[in-house]
């Protein structure tokens, strides 16, 4: 019988490599998403999209009506600013809607549920460097708390609901498909711009520090969320290496071929100077460890990007 896997948010970015991989793996997959910035071009032809809002009562009662065997929980609002502009409405989206799905999960007995957590909101230069996941969580946005707040909600189902959710705290997610909007959004960002002749805009000092993980990567540990059901999360998801914003810049400026110098903006407010994720009880636990080297991702992207500028 083939397995159903529900994915929230899996005509986005991440969601969409996921729904592939999945699909690649013999999975039924169906999609929950509002397309506020998923594209229906990103979905797999071979997975039925349900366009709705998580908030809506329309979302867990798919869950129950569908009885998956596994629930990927990865839409958001995923904006660090937009969170400091409007916390209730971050709540809403990353707590409330978040709570509903693990509560319709558990009453059809879900054999896995899986969240796309956050790492890079939760590691900063006021905890130890490299943040591993037993380090005192101090987050510095509301979109951070709401996150962190899903997983402790995540533990009480796993302890009193019985159901086995685990939580993958993702660093600073890059690769193909990923837009100018959201968490670690500054190489697409980059890119685009460079492509286009633009200027490139470098905010504060430009030394603060990011952990980049490439897409494909990430995939691959939620899909290990799939064959270990009994280890216990959260597990970190990153390649433990910092990269400033000034050597992203040479960077991507090397492989786009941008001569121009970048303008210089007012620093970020509410997000942390450094991050970076120790991701050893991924690799110790469920065999992970990262492959795709940051030279050879960002190439990647900018070679995507270059094609869908030629569409």
């Amino acid at each position: 019988m083939q397995k159903l896997a529900i994915i929230t948010g899996g005509a986005g970015f991440i969601g969409s490599h996921l729904v592939d991989a999945l699909i690649a793996k013999k999975w039924k997959v169906e999609i929950i998403d509002n397309l506020s910035s998923g594209r229906r071009e990103n979905v797999n032809p071979k997975a039925k999209l349900h366009v709705m809002d998580i908030r809506e009562p329309e979302a867990a009662k798919l869950i129950l009506k569908l009885k998956p065997h596994a629930v990927f929980h990865l839409a958001a609002q995923v904006s660090v600013p937009e969170s400091i502009k409007d916390p209730v409405y971050d709540a809403e989206v990353n707590i409330h809607a978040t709570l509903r799905l693990l509560e319709a999960s558990s009453v059809v007995h879900v054999t896995h549920f899986i969240f796309a957590g956050t790492g890079g909101a939760l590691s900063s230069e006021k905890t130890k460097l490299p943040t591993d996941e037993e380090h005192a969580i101090r987050p510095e946005s509301p979109y951070g708390i709401a996150k962190f707040t899903s997983e402790m909600y995540g533990d009480f189902y796993r302890h009193v609901r019985g159901l086995p959710f685990v939580s993958f705290r993702f660093a600073n997610v890059y690769g193909p498909r990923q837009t100018p909007k959201g968490e670690a959004c500054v190489v697409a960002v980059f890119i685009k711009r460079m492509l286009k002749g633009e200027p490139v805009r470098i905010n504060g000092s430009g030394k603060q520090t990011r952990d980049y993980i490439f897409v494909d990567d990430v995939v691959r540990a939620m899909l290990f969320g799939l064959t270990h059901p009994e280890v216990e999360g959260p597990f970190n998801v990153g390649t433990g290496h910092e990269t400033d914003v000034w050597t992203l810049f040479r960077k991507l400026s090397k492989i786009a071929g941008y001569d121009e110098k970048p303008l210089a903006g007012p620093a970020d407010v509410g997000a942390p100077f450094r991050s970076v994720l120790d991701s050893k009880k991924a690799n110790q636990k469920l065999g992970w460890k990262p492959k795709v080297s940051l030279d050879q991702g960002l190439k990647k992207t900018v070679e995507w990007l270059e094609k869908e500028k030629g569409k």
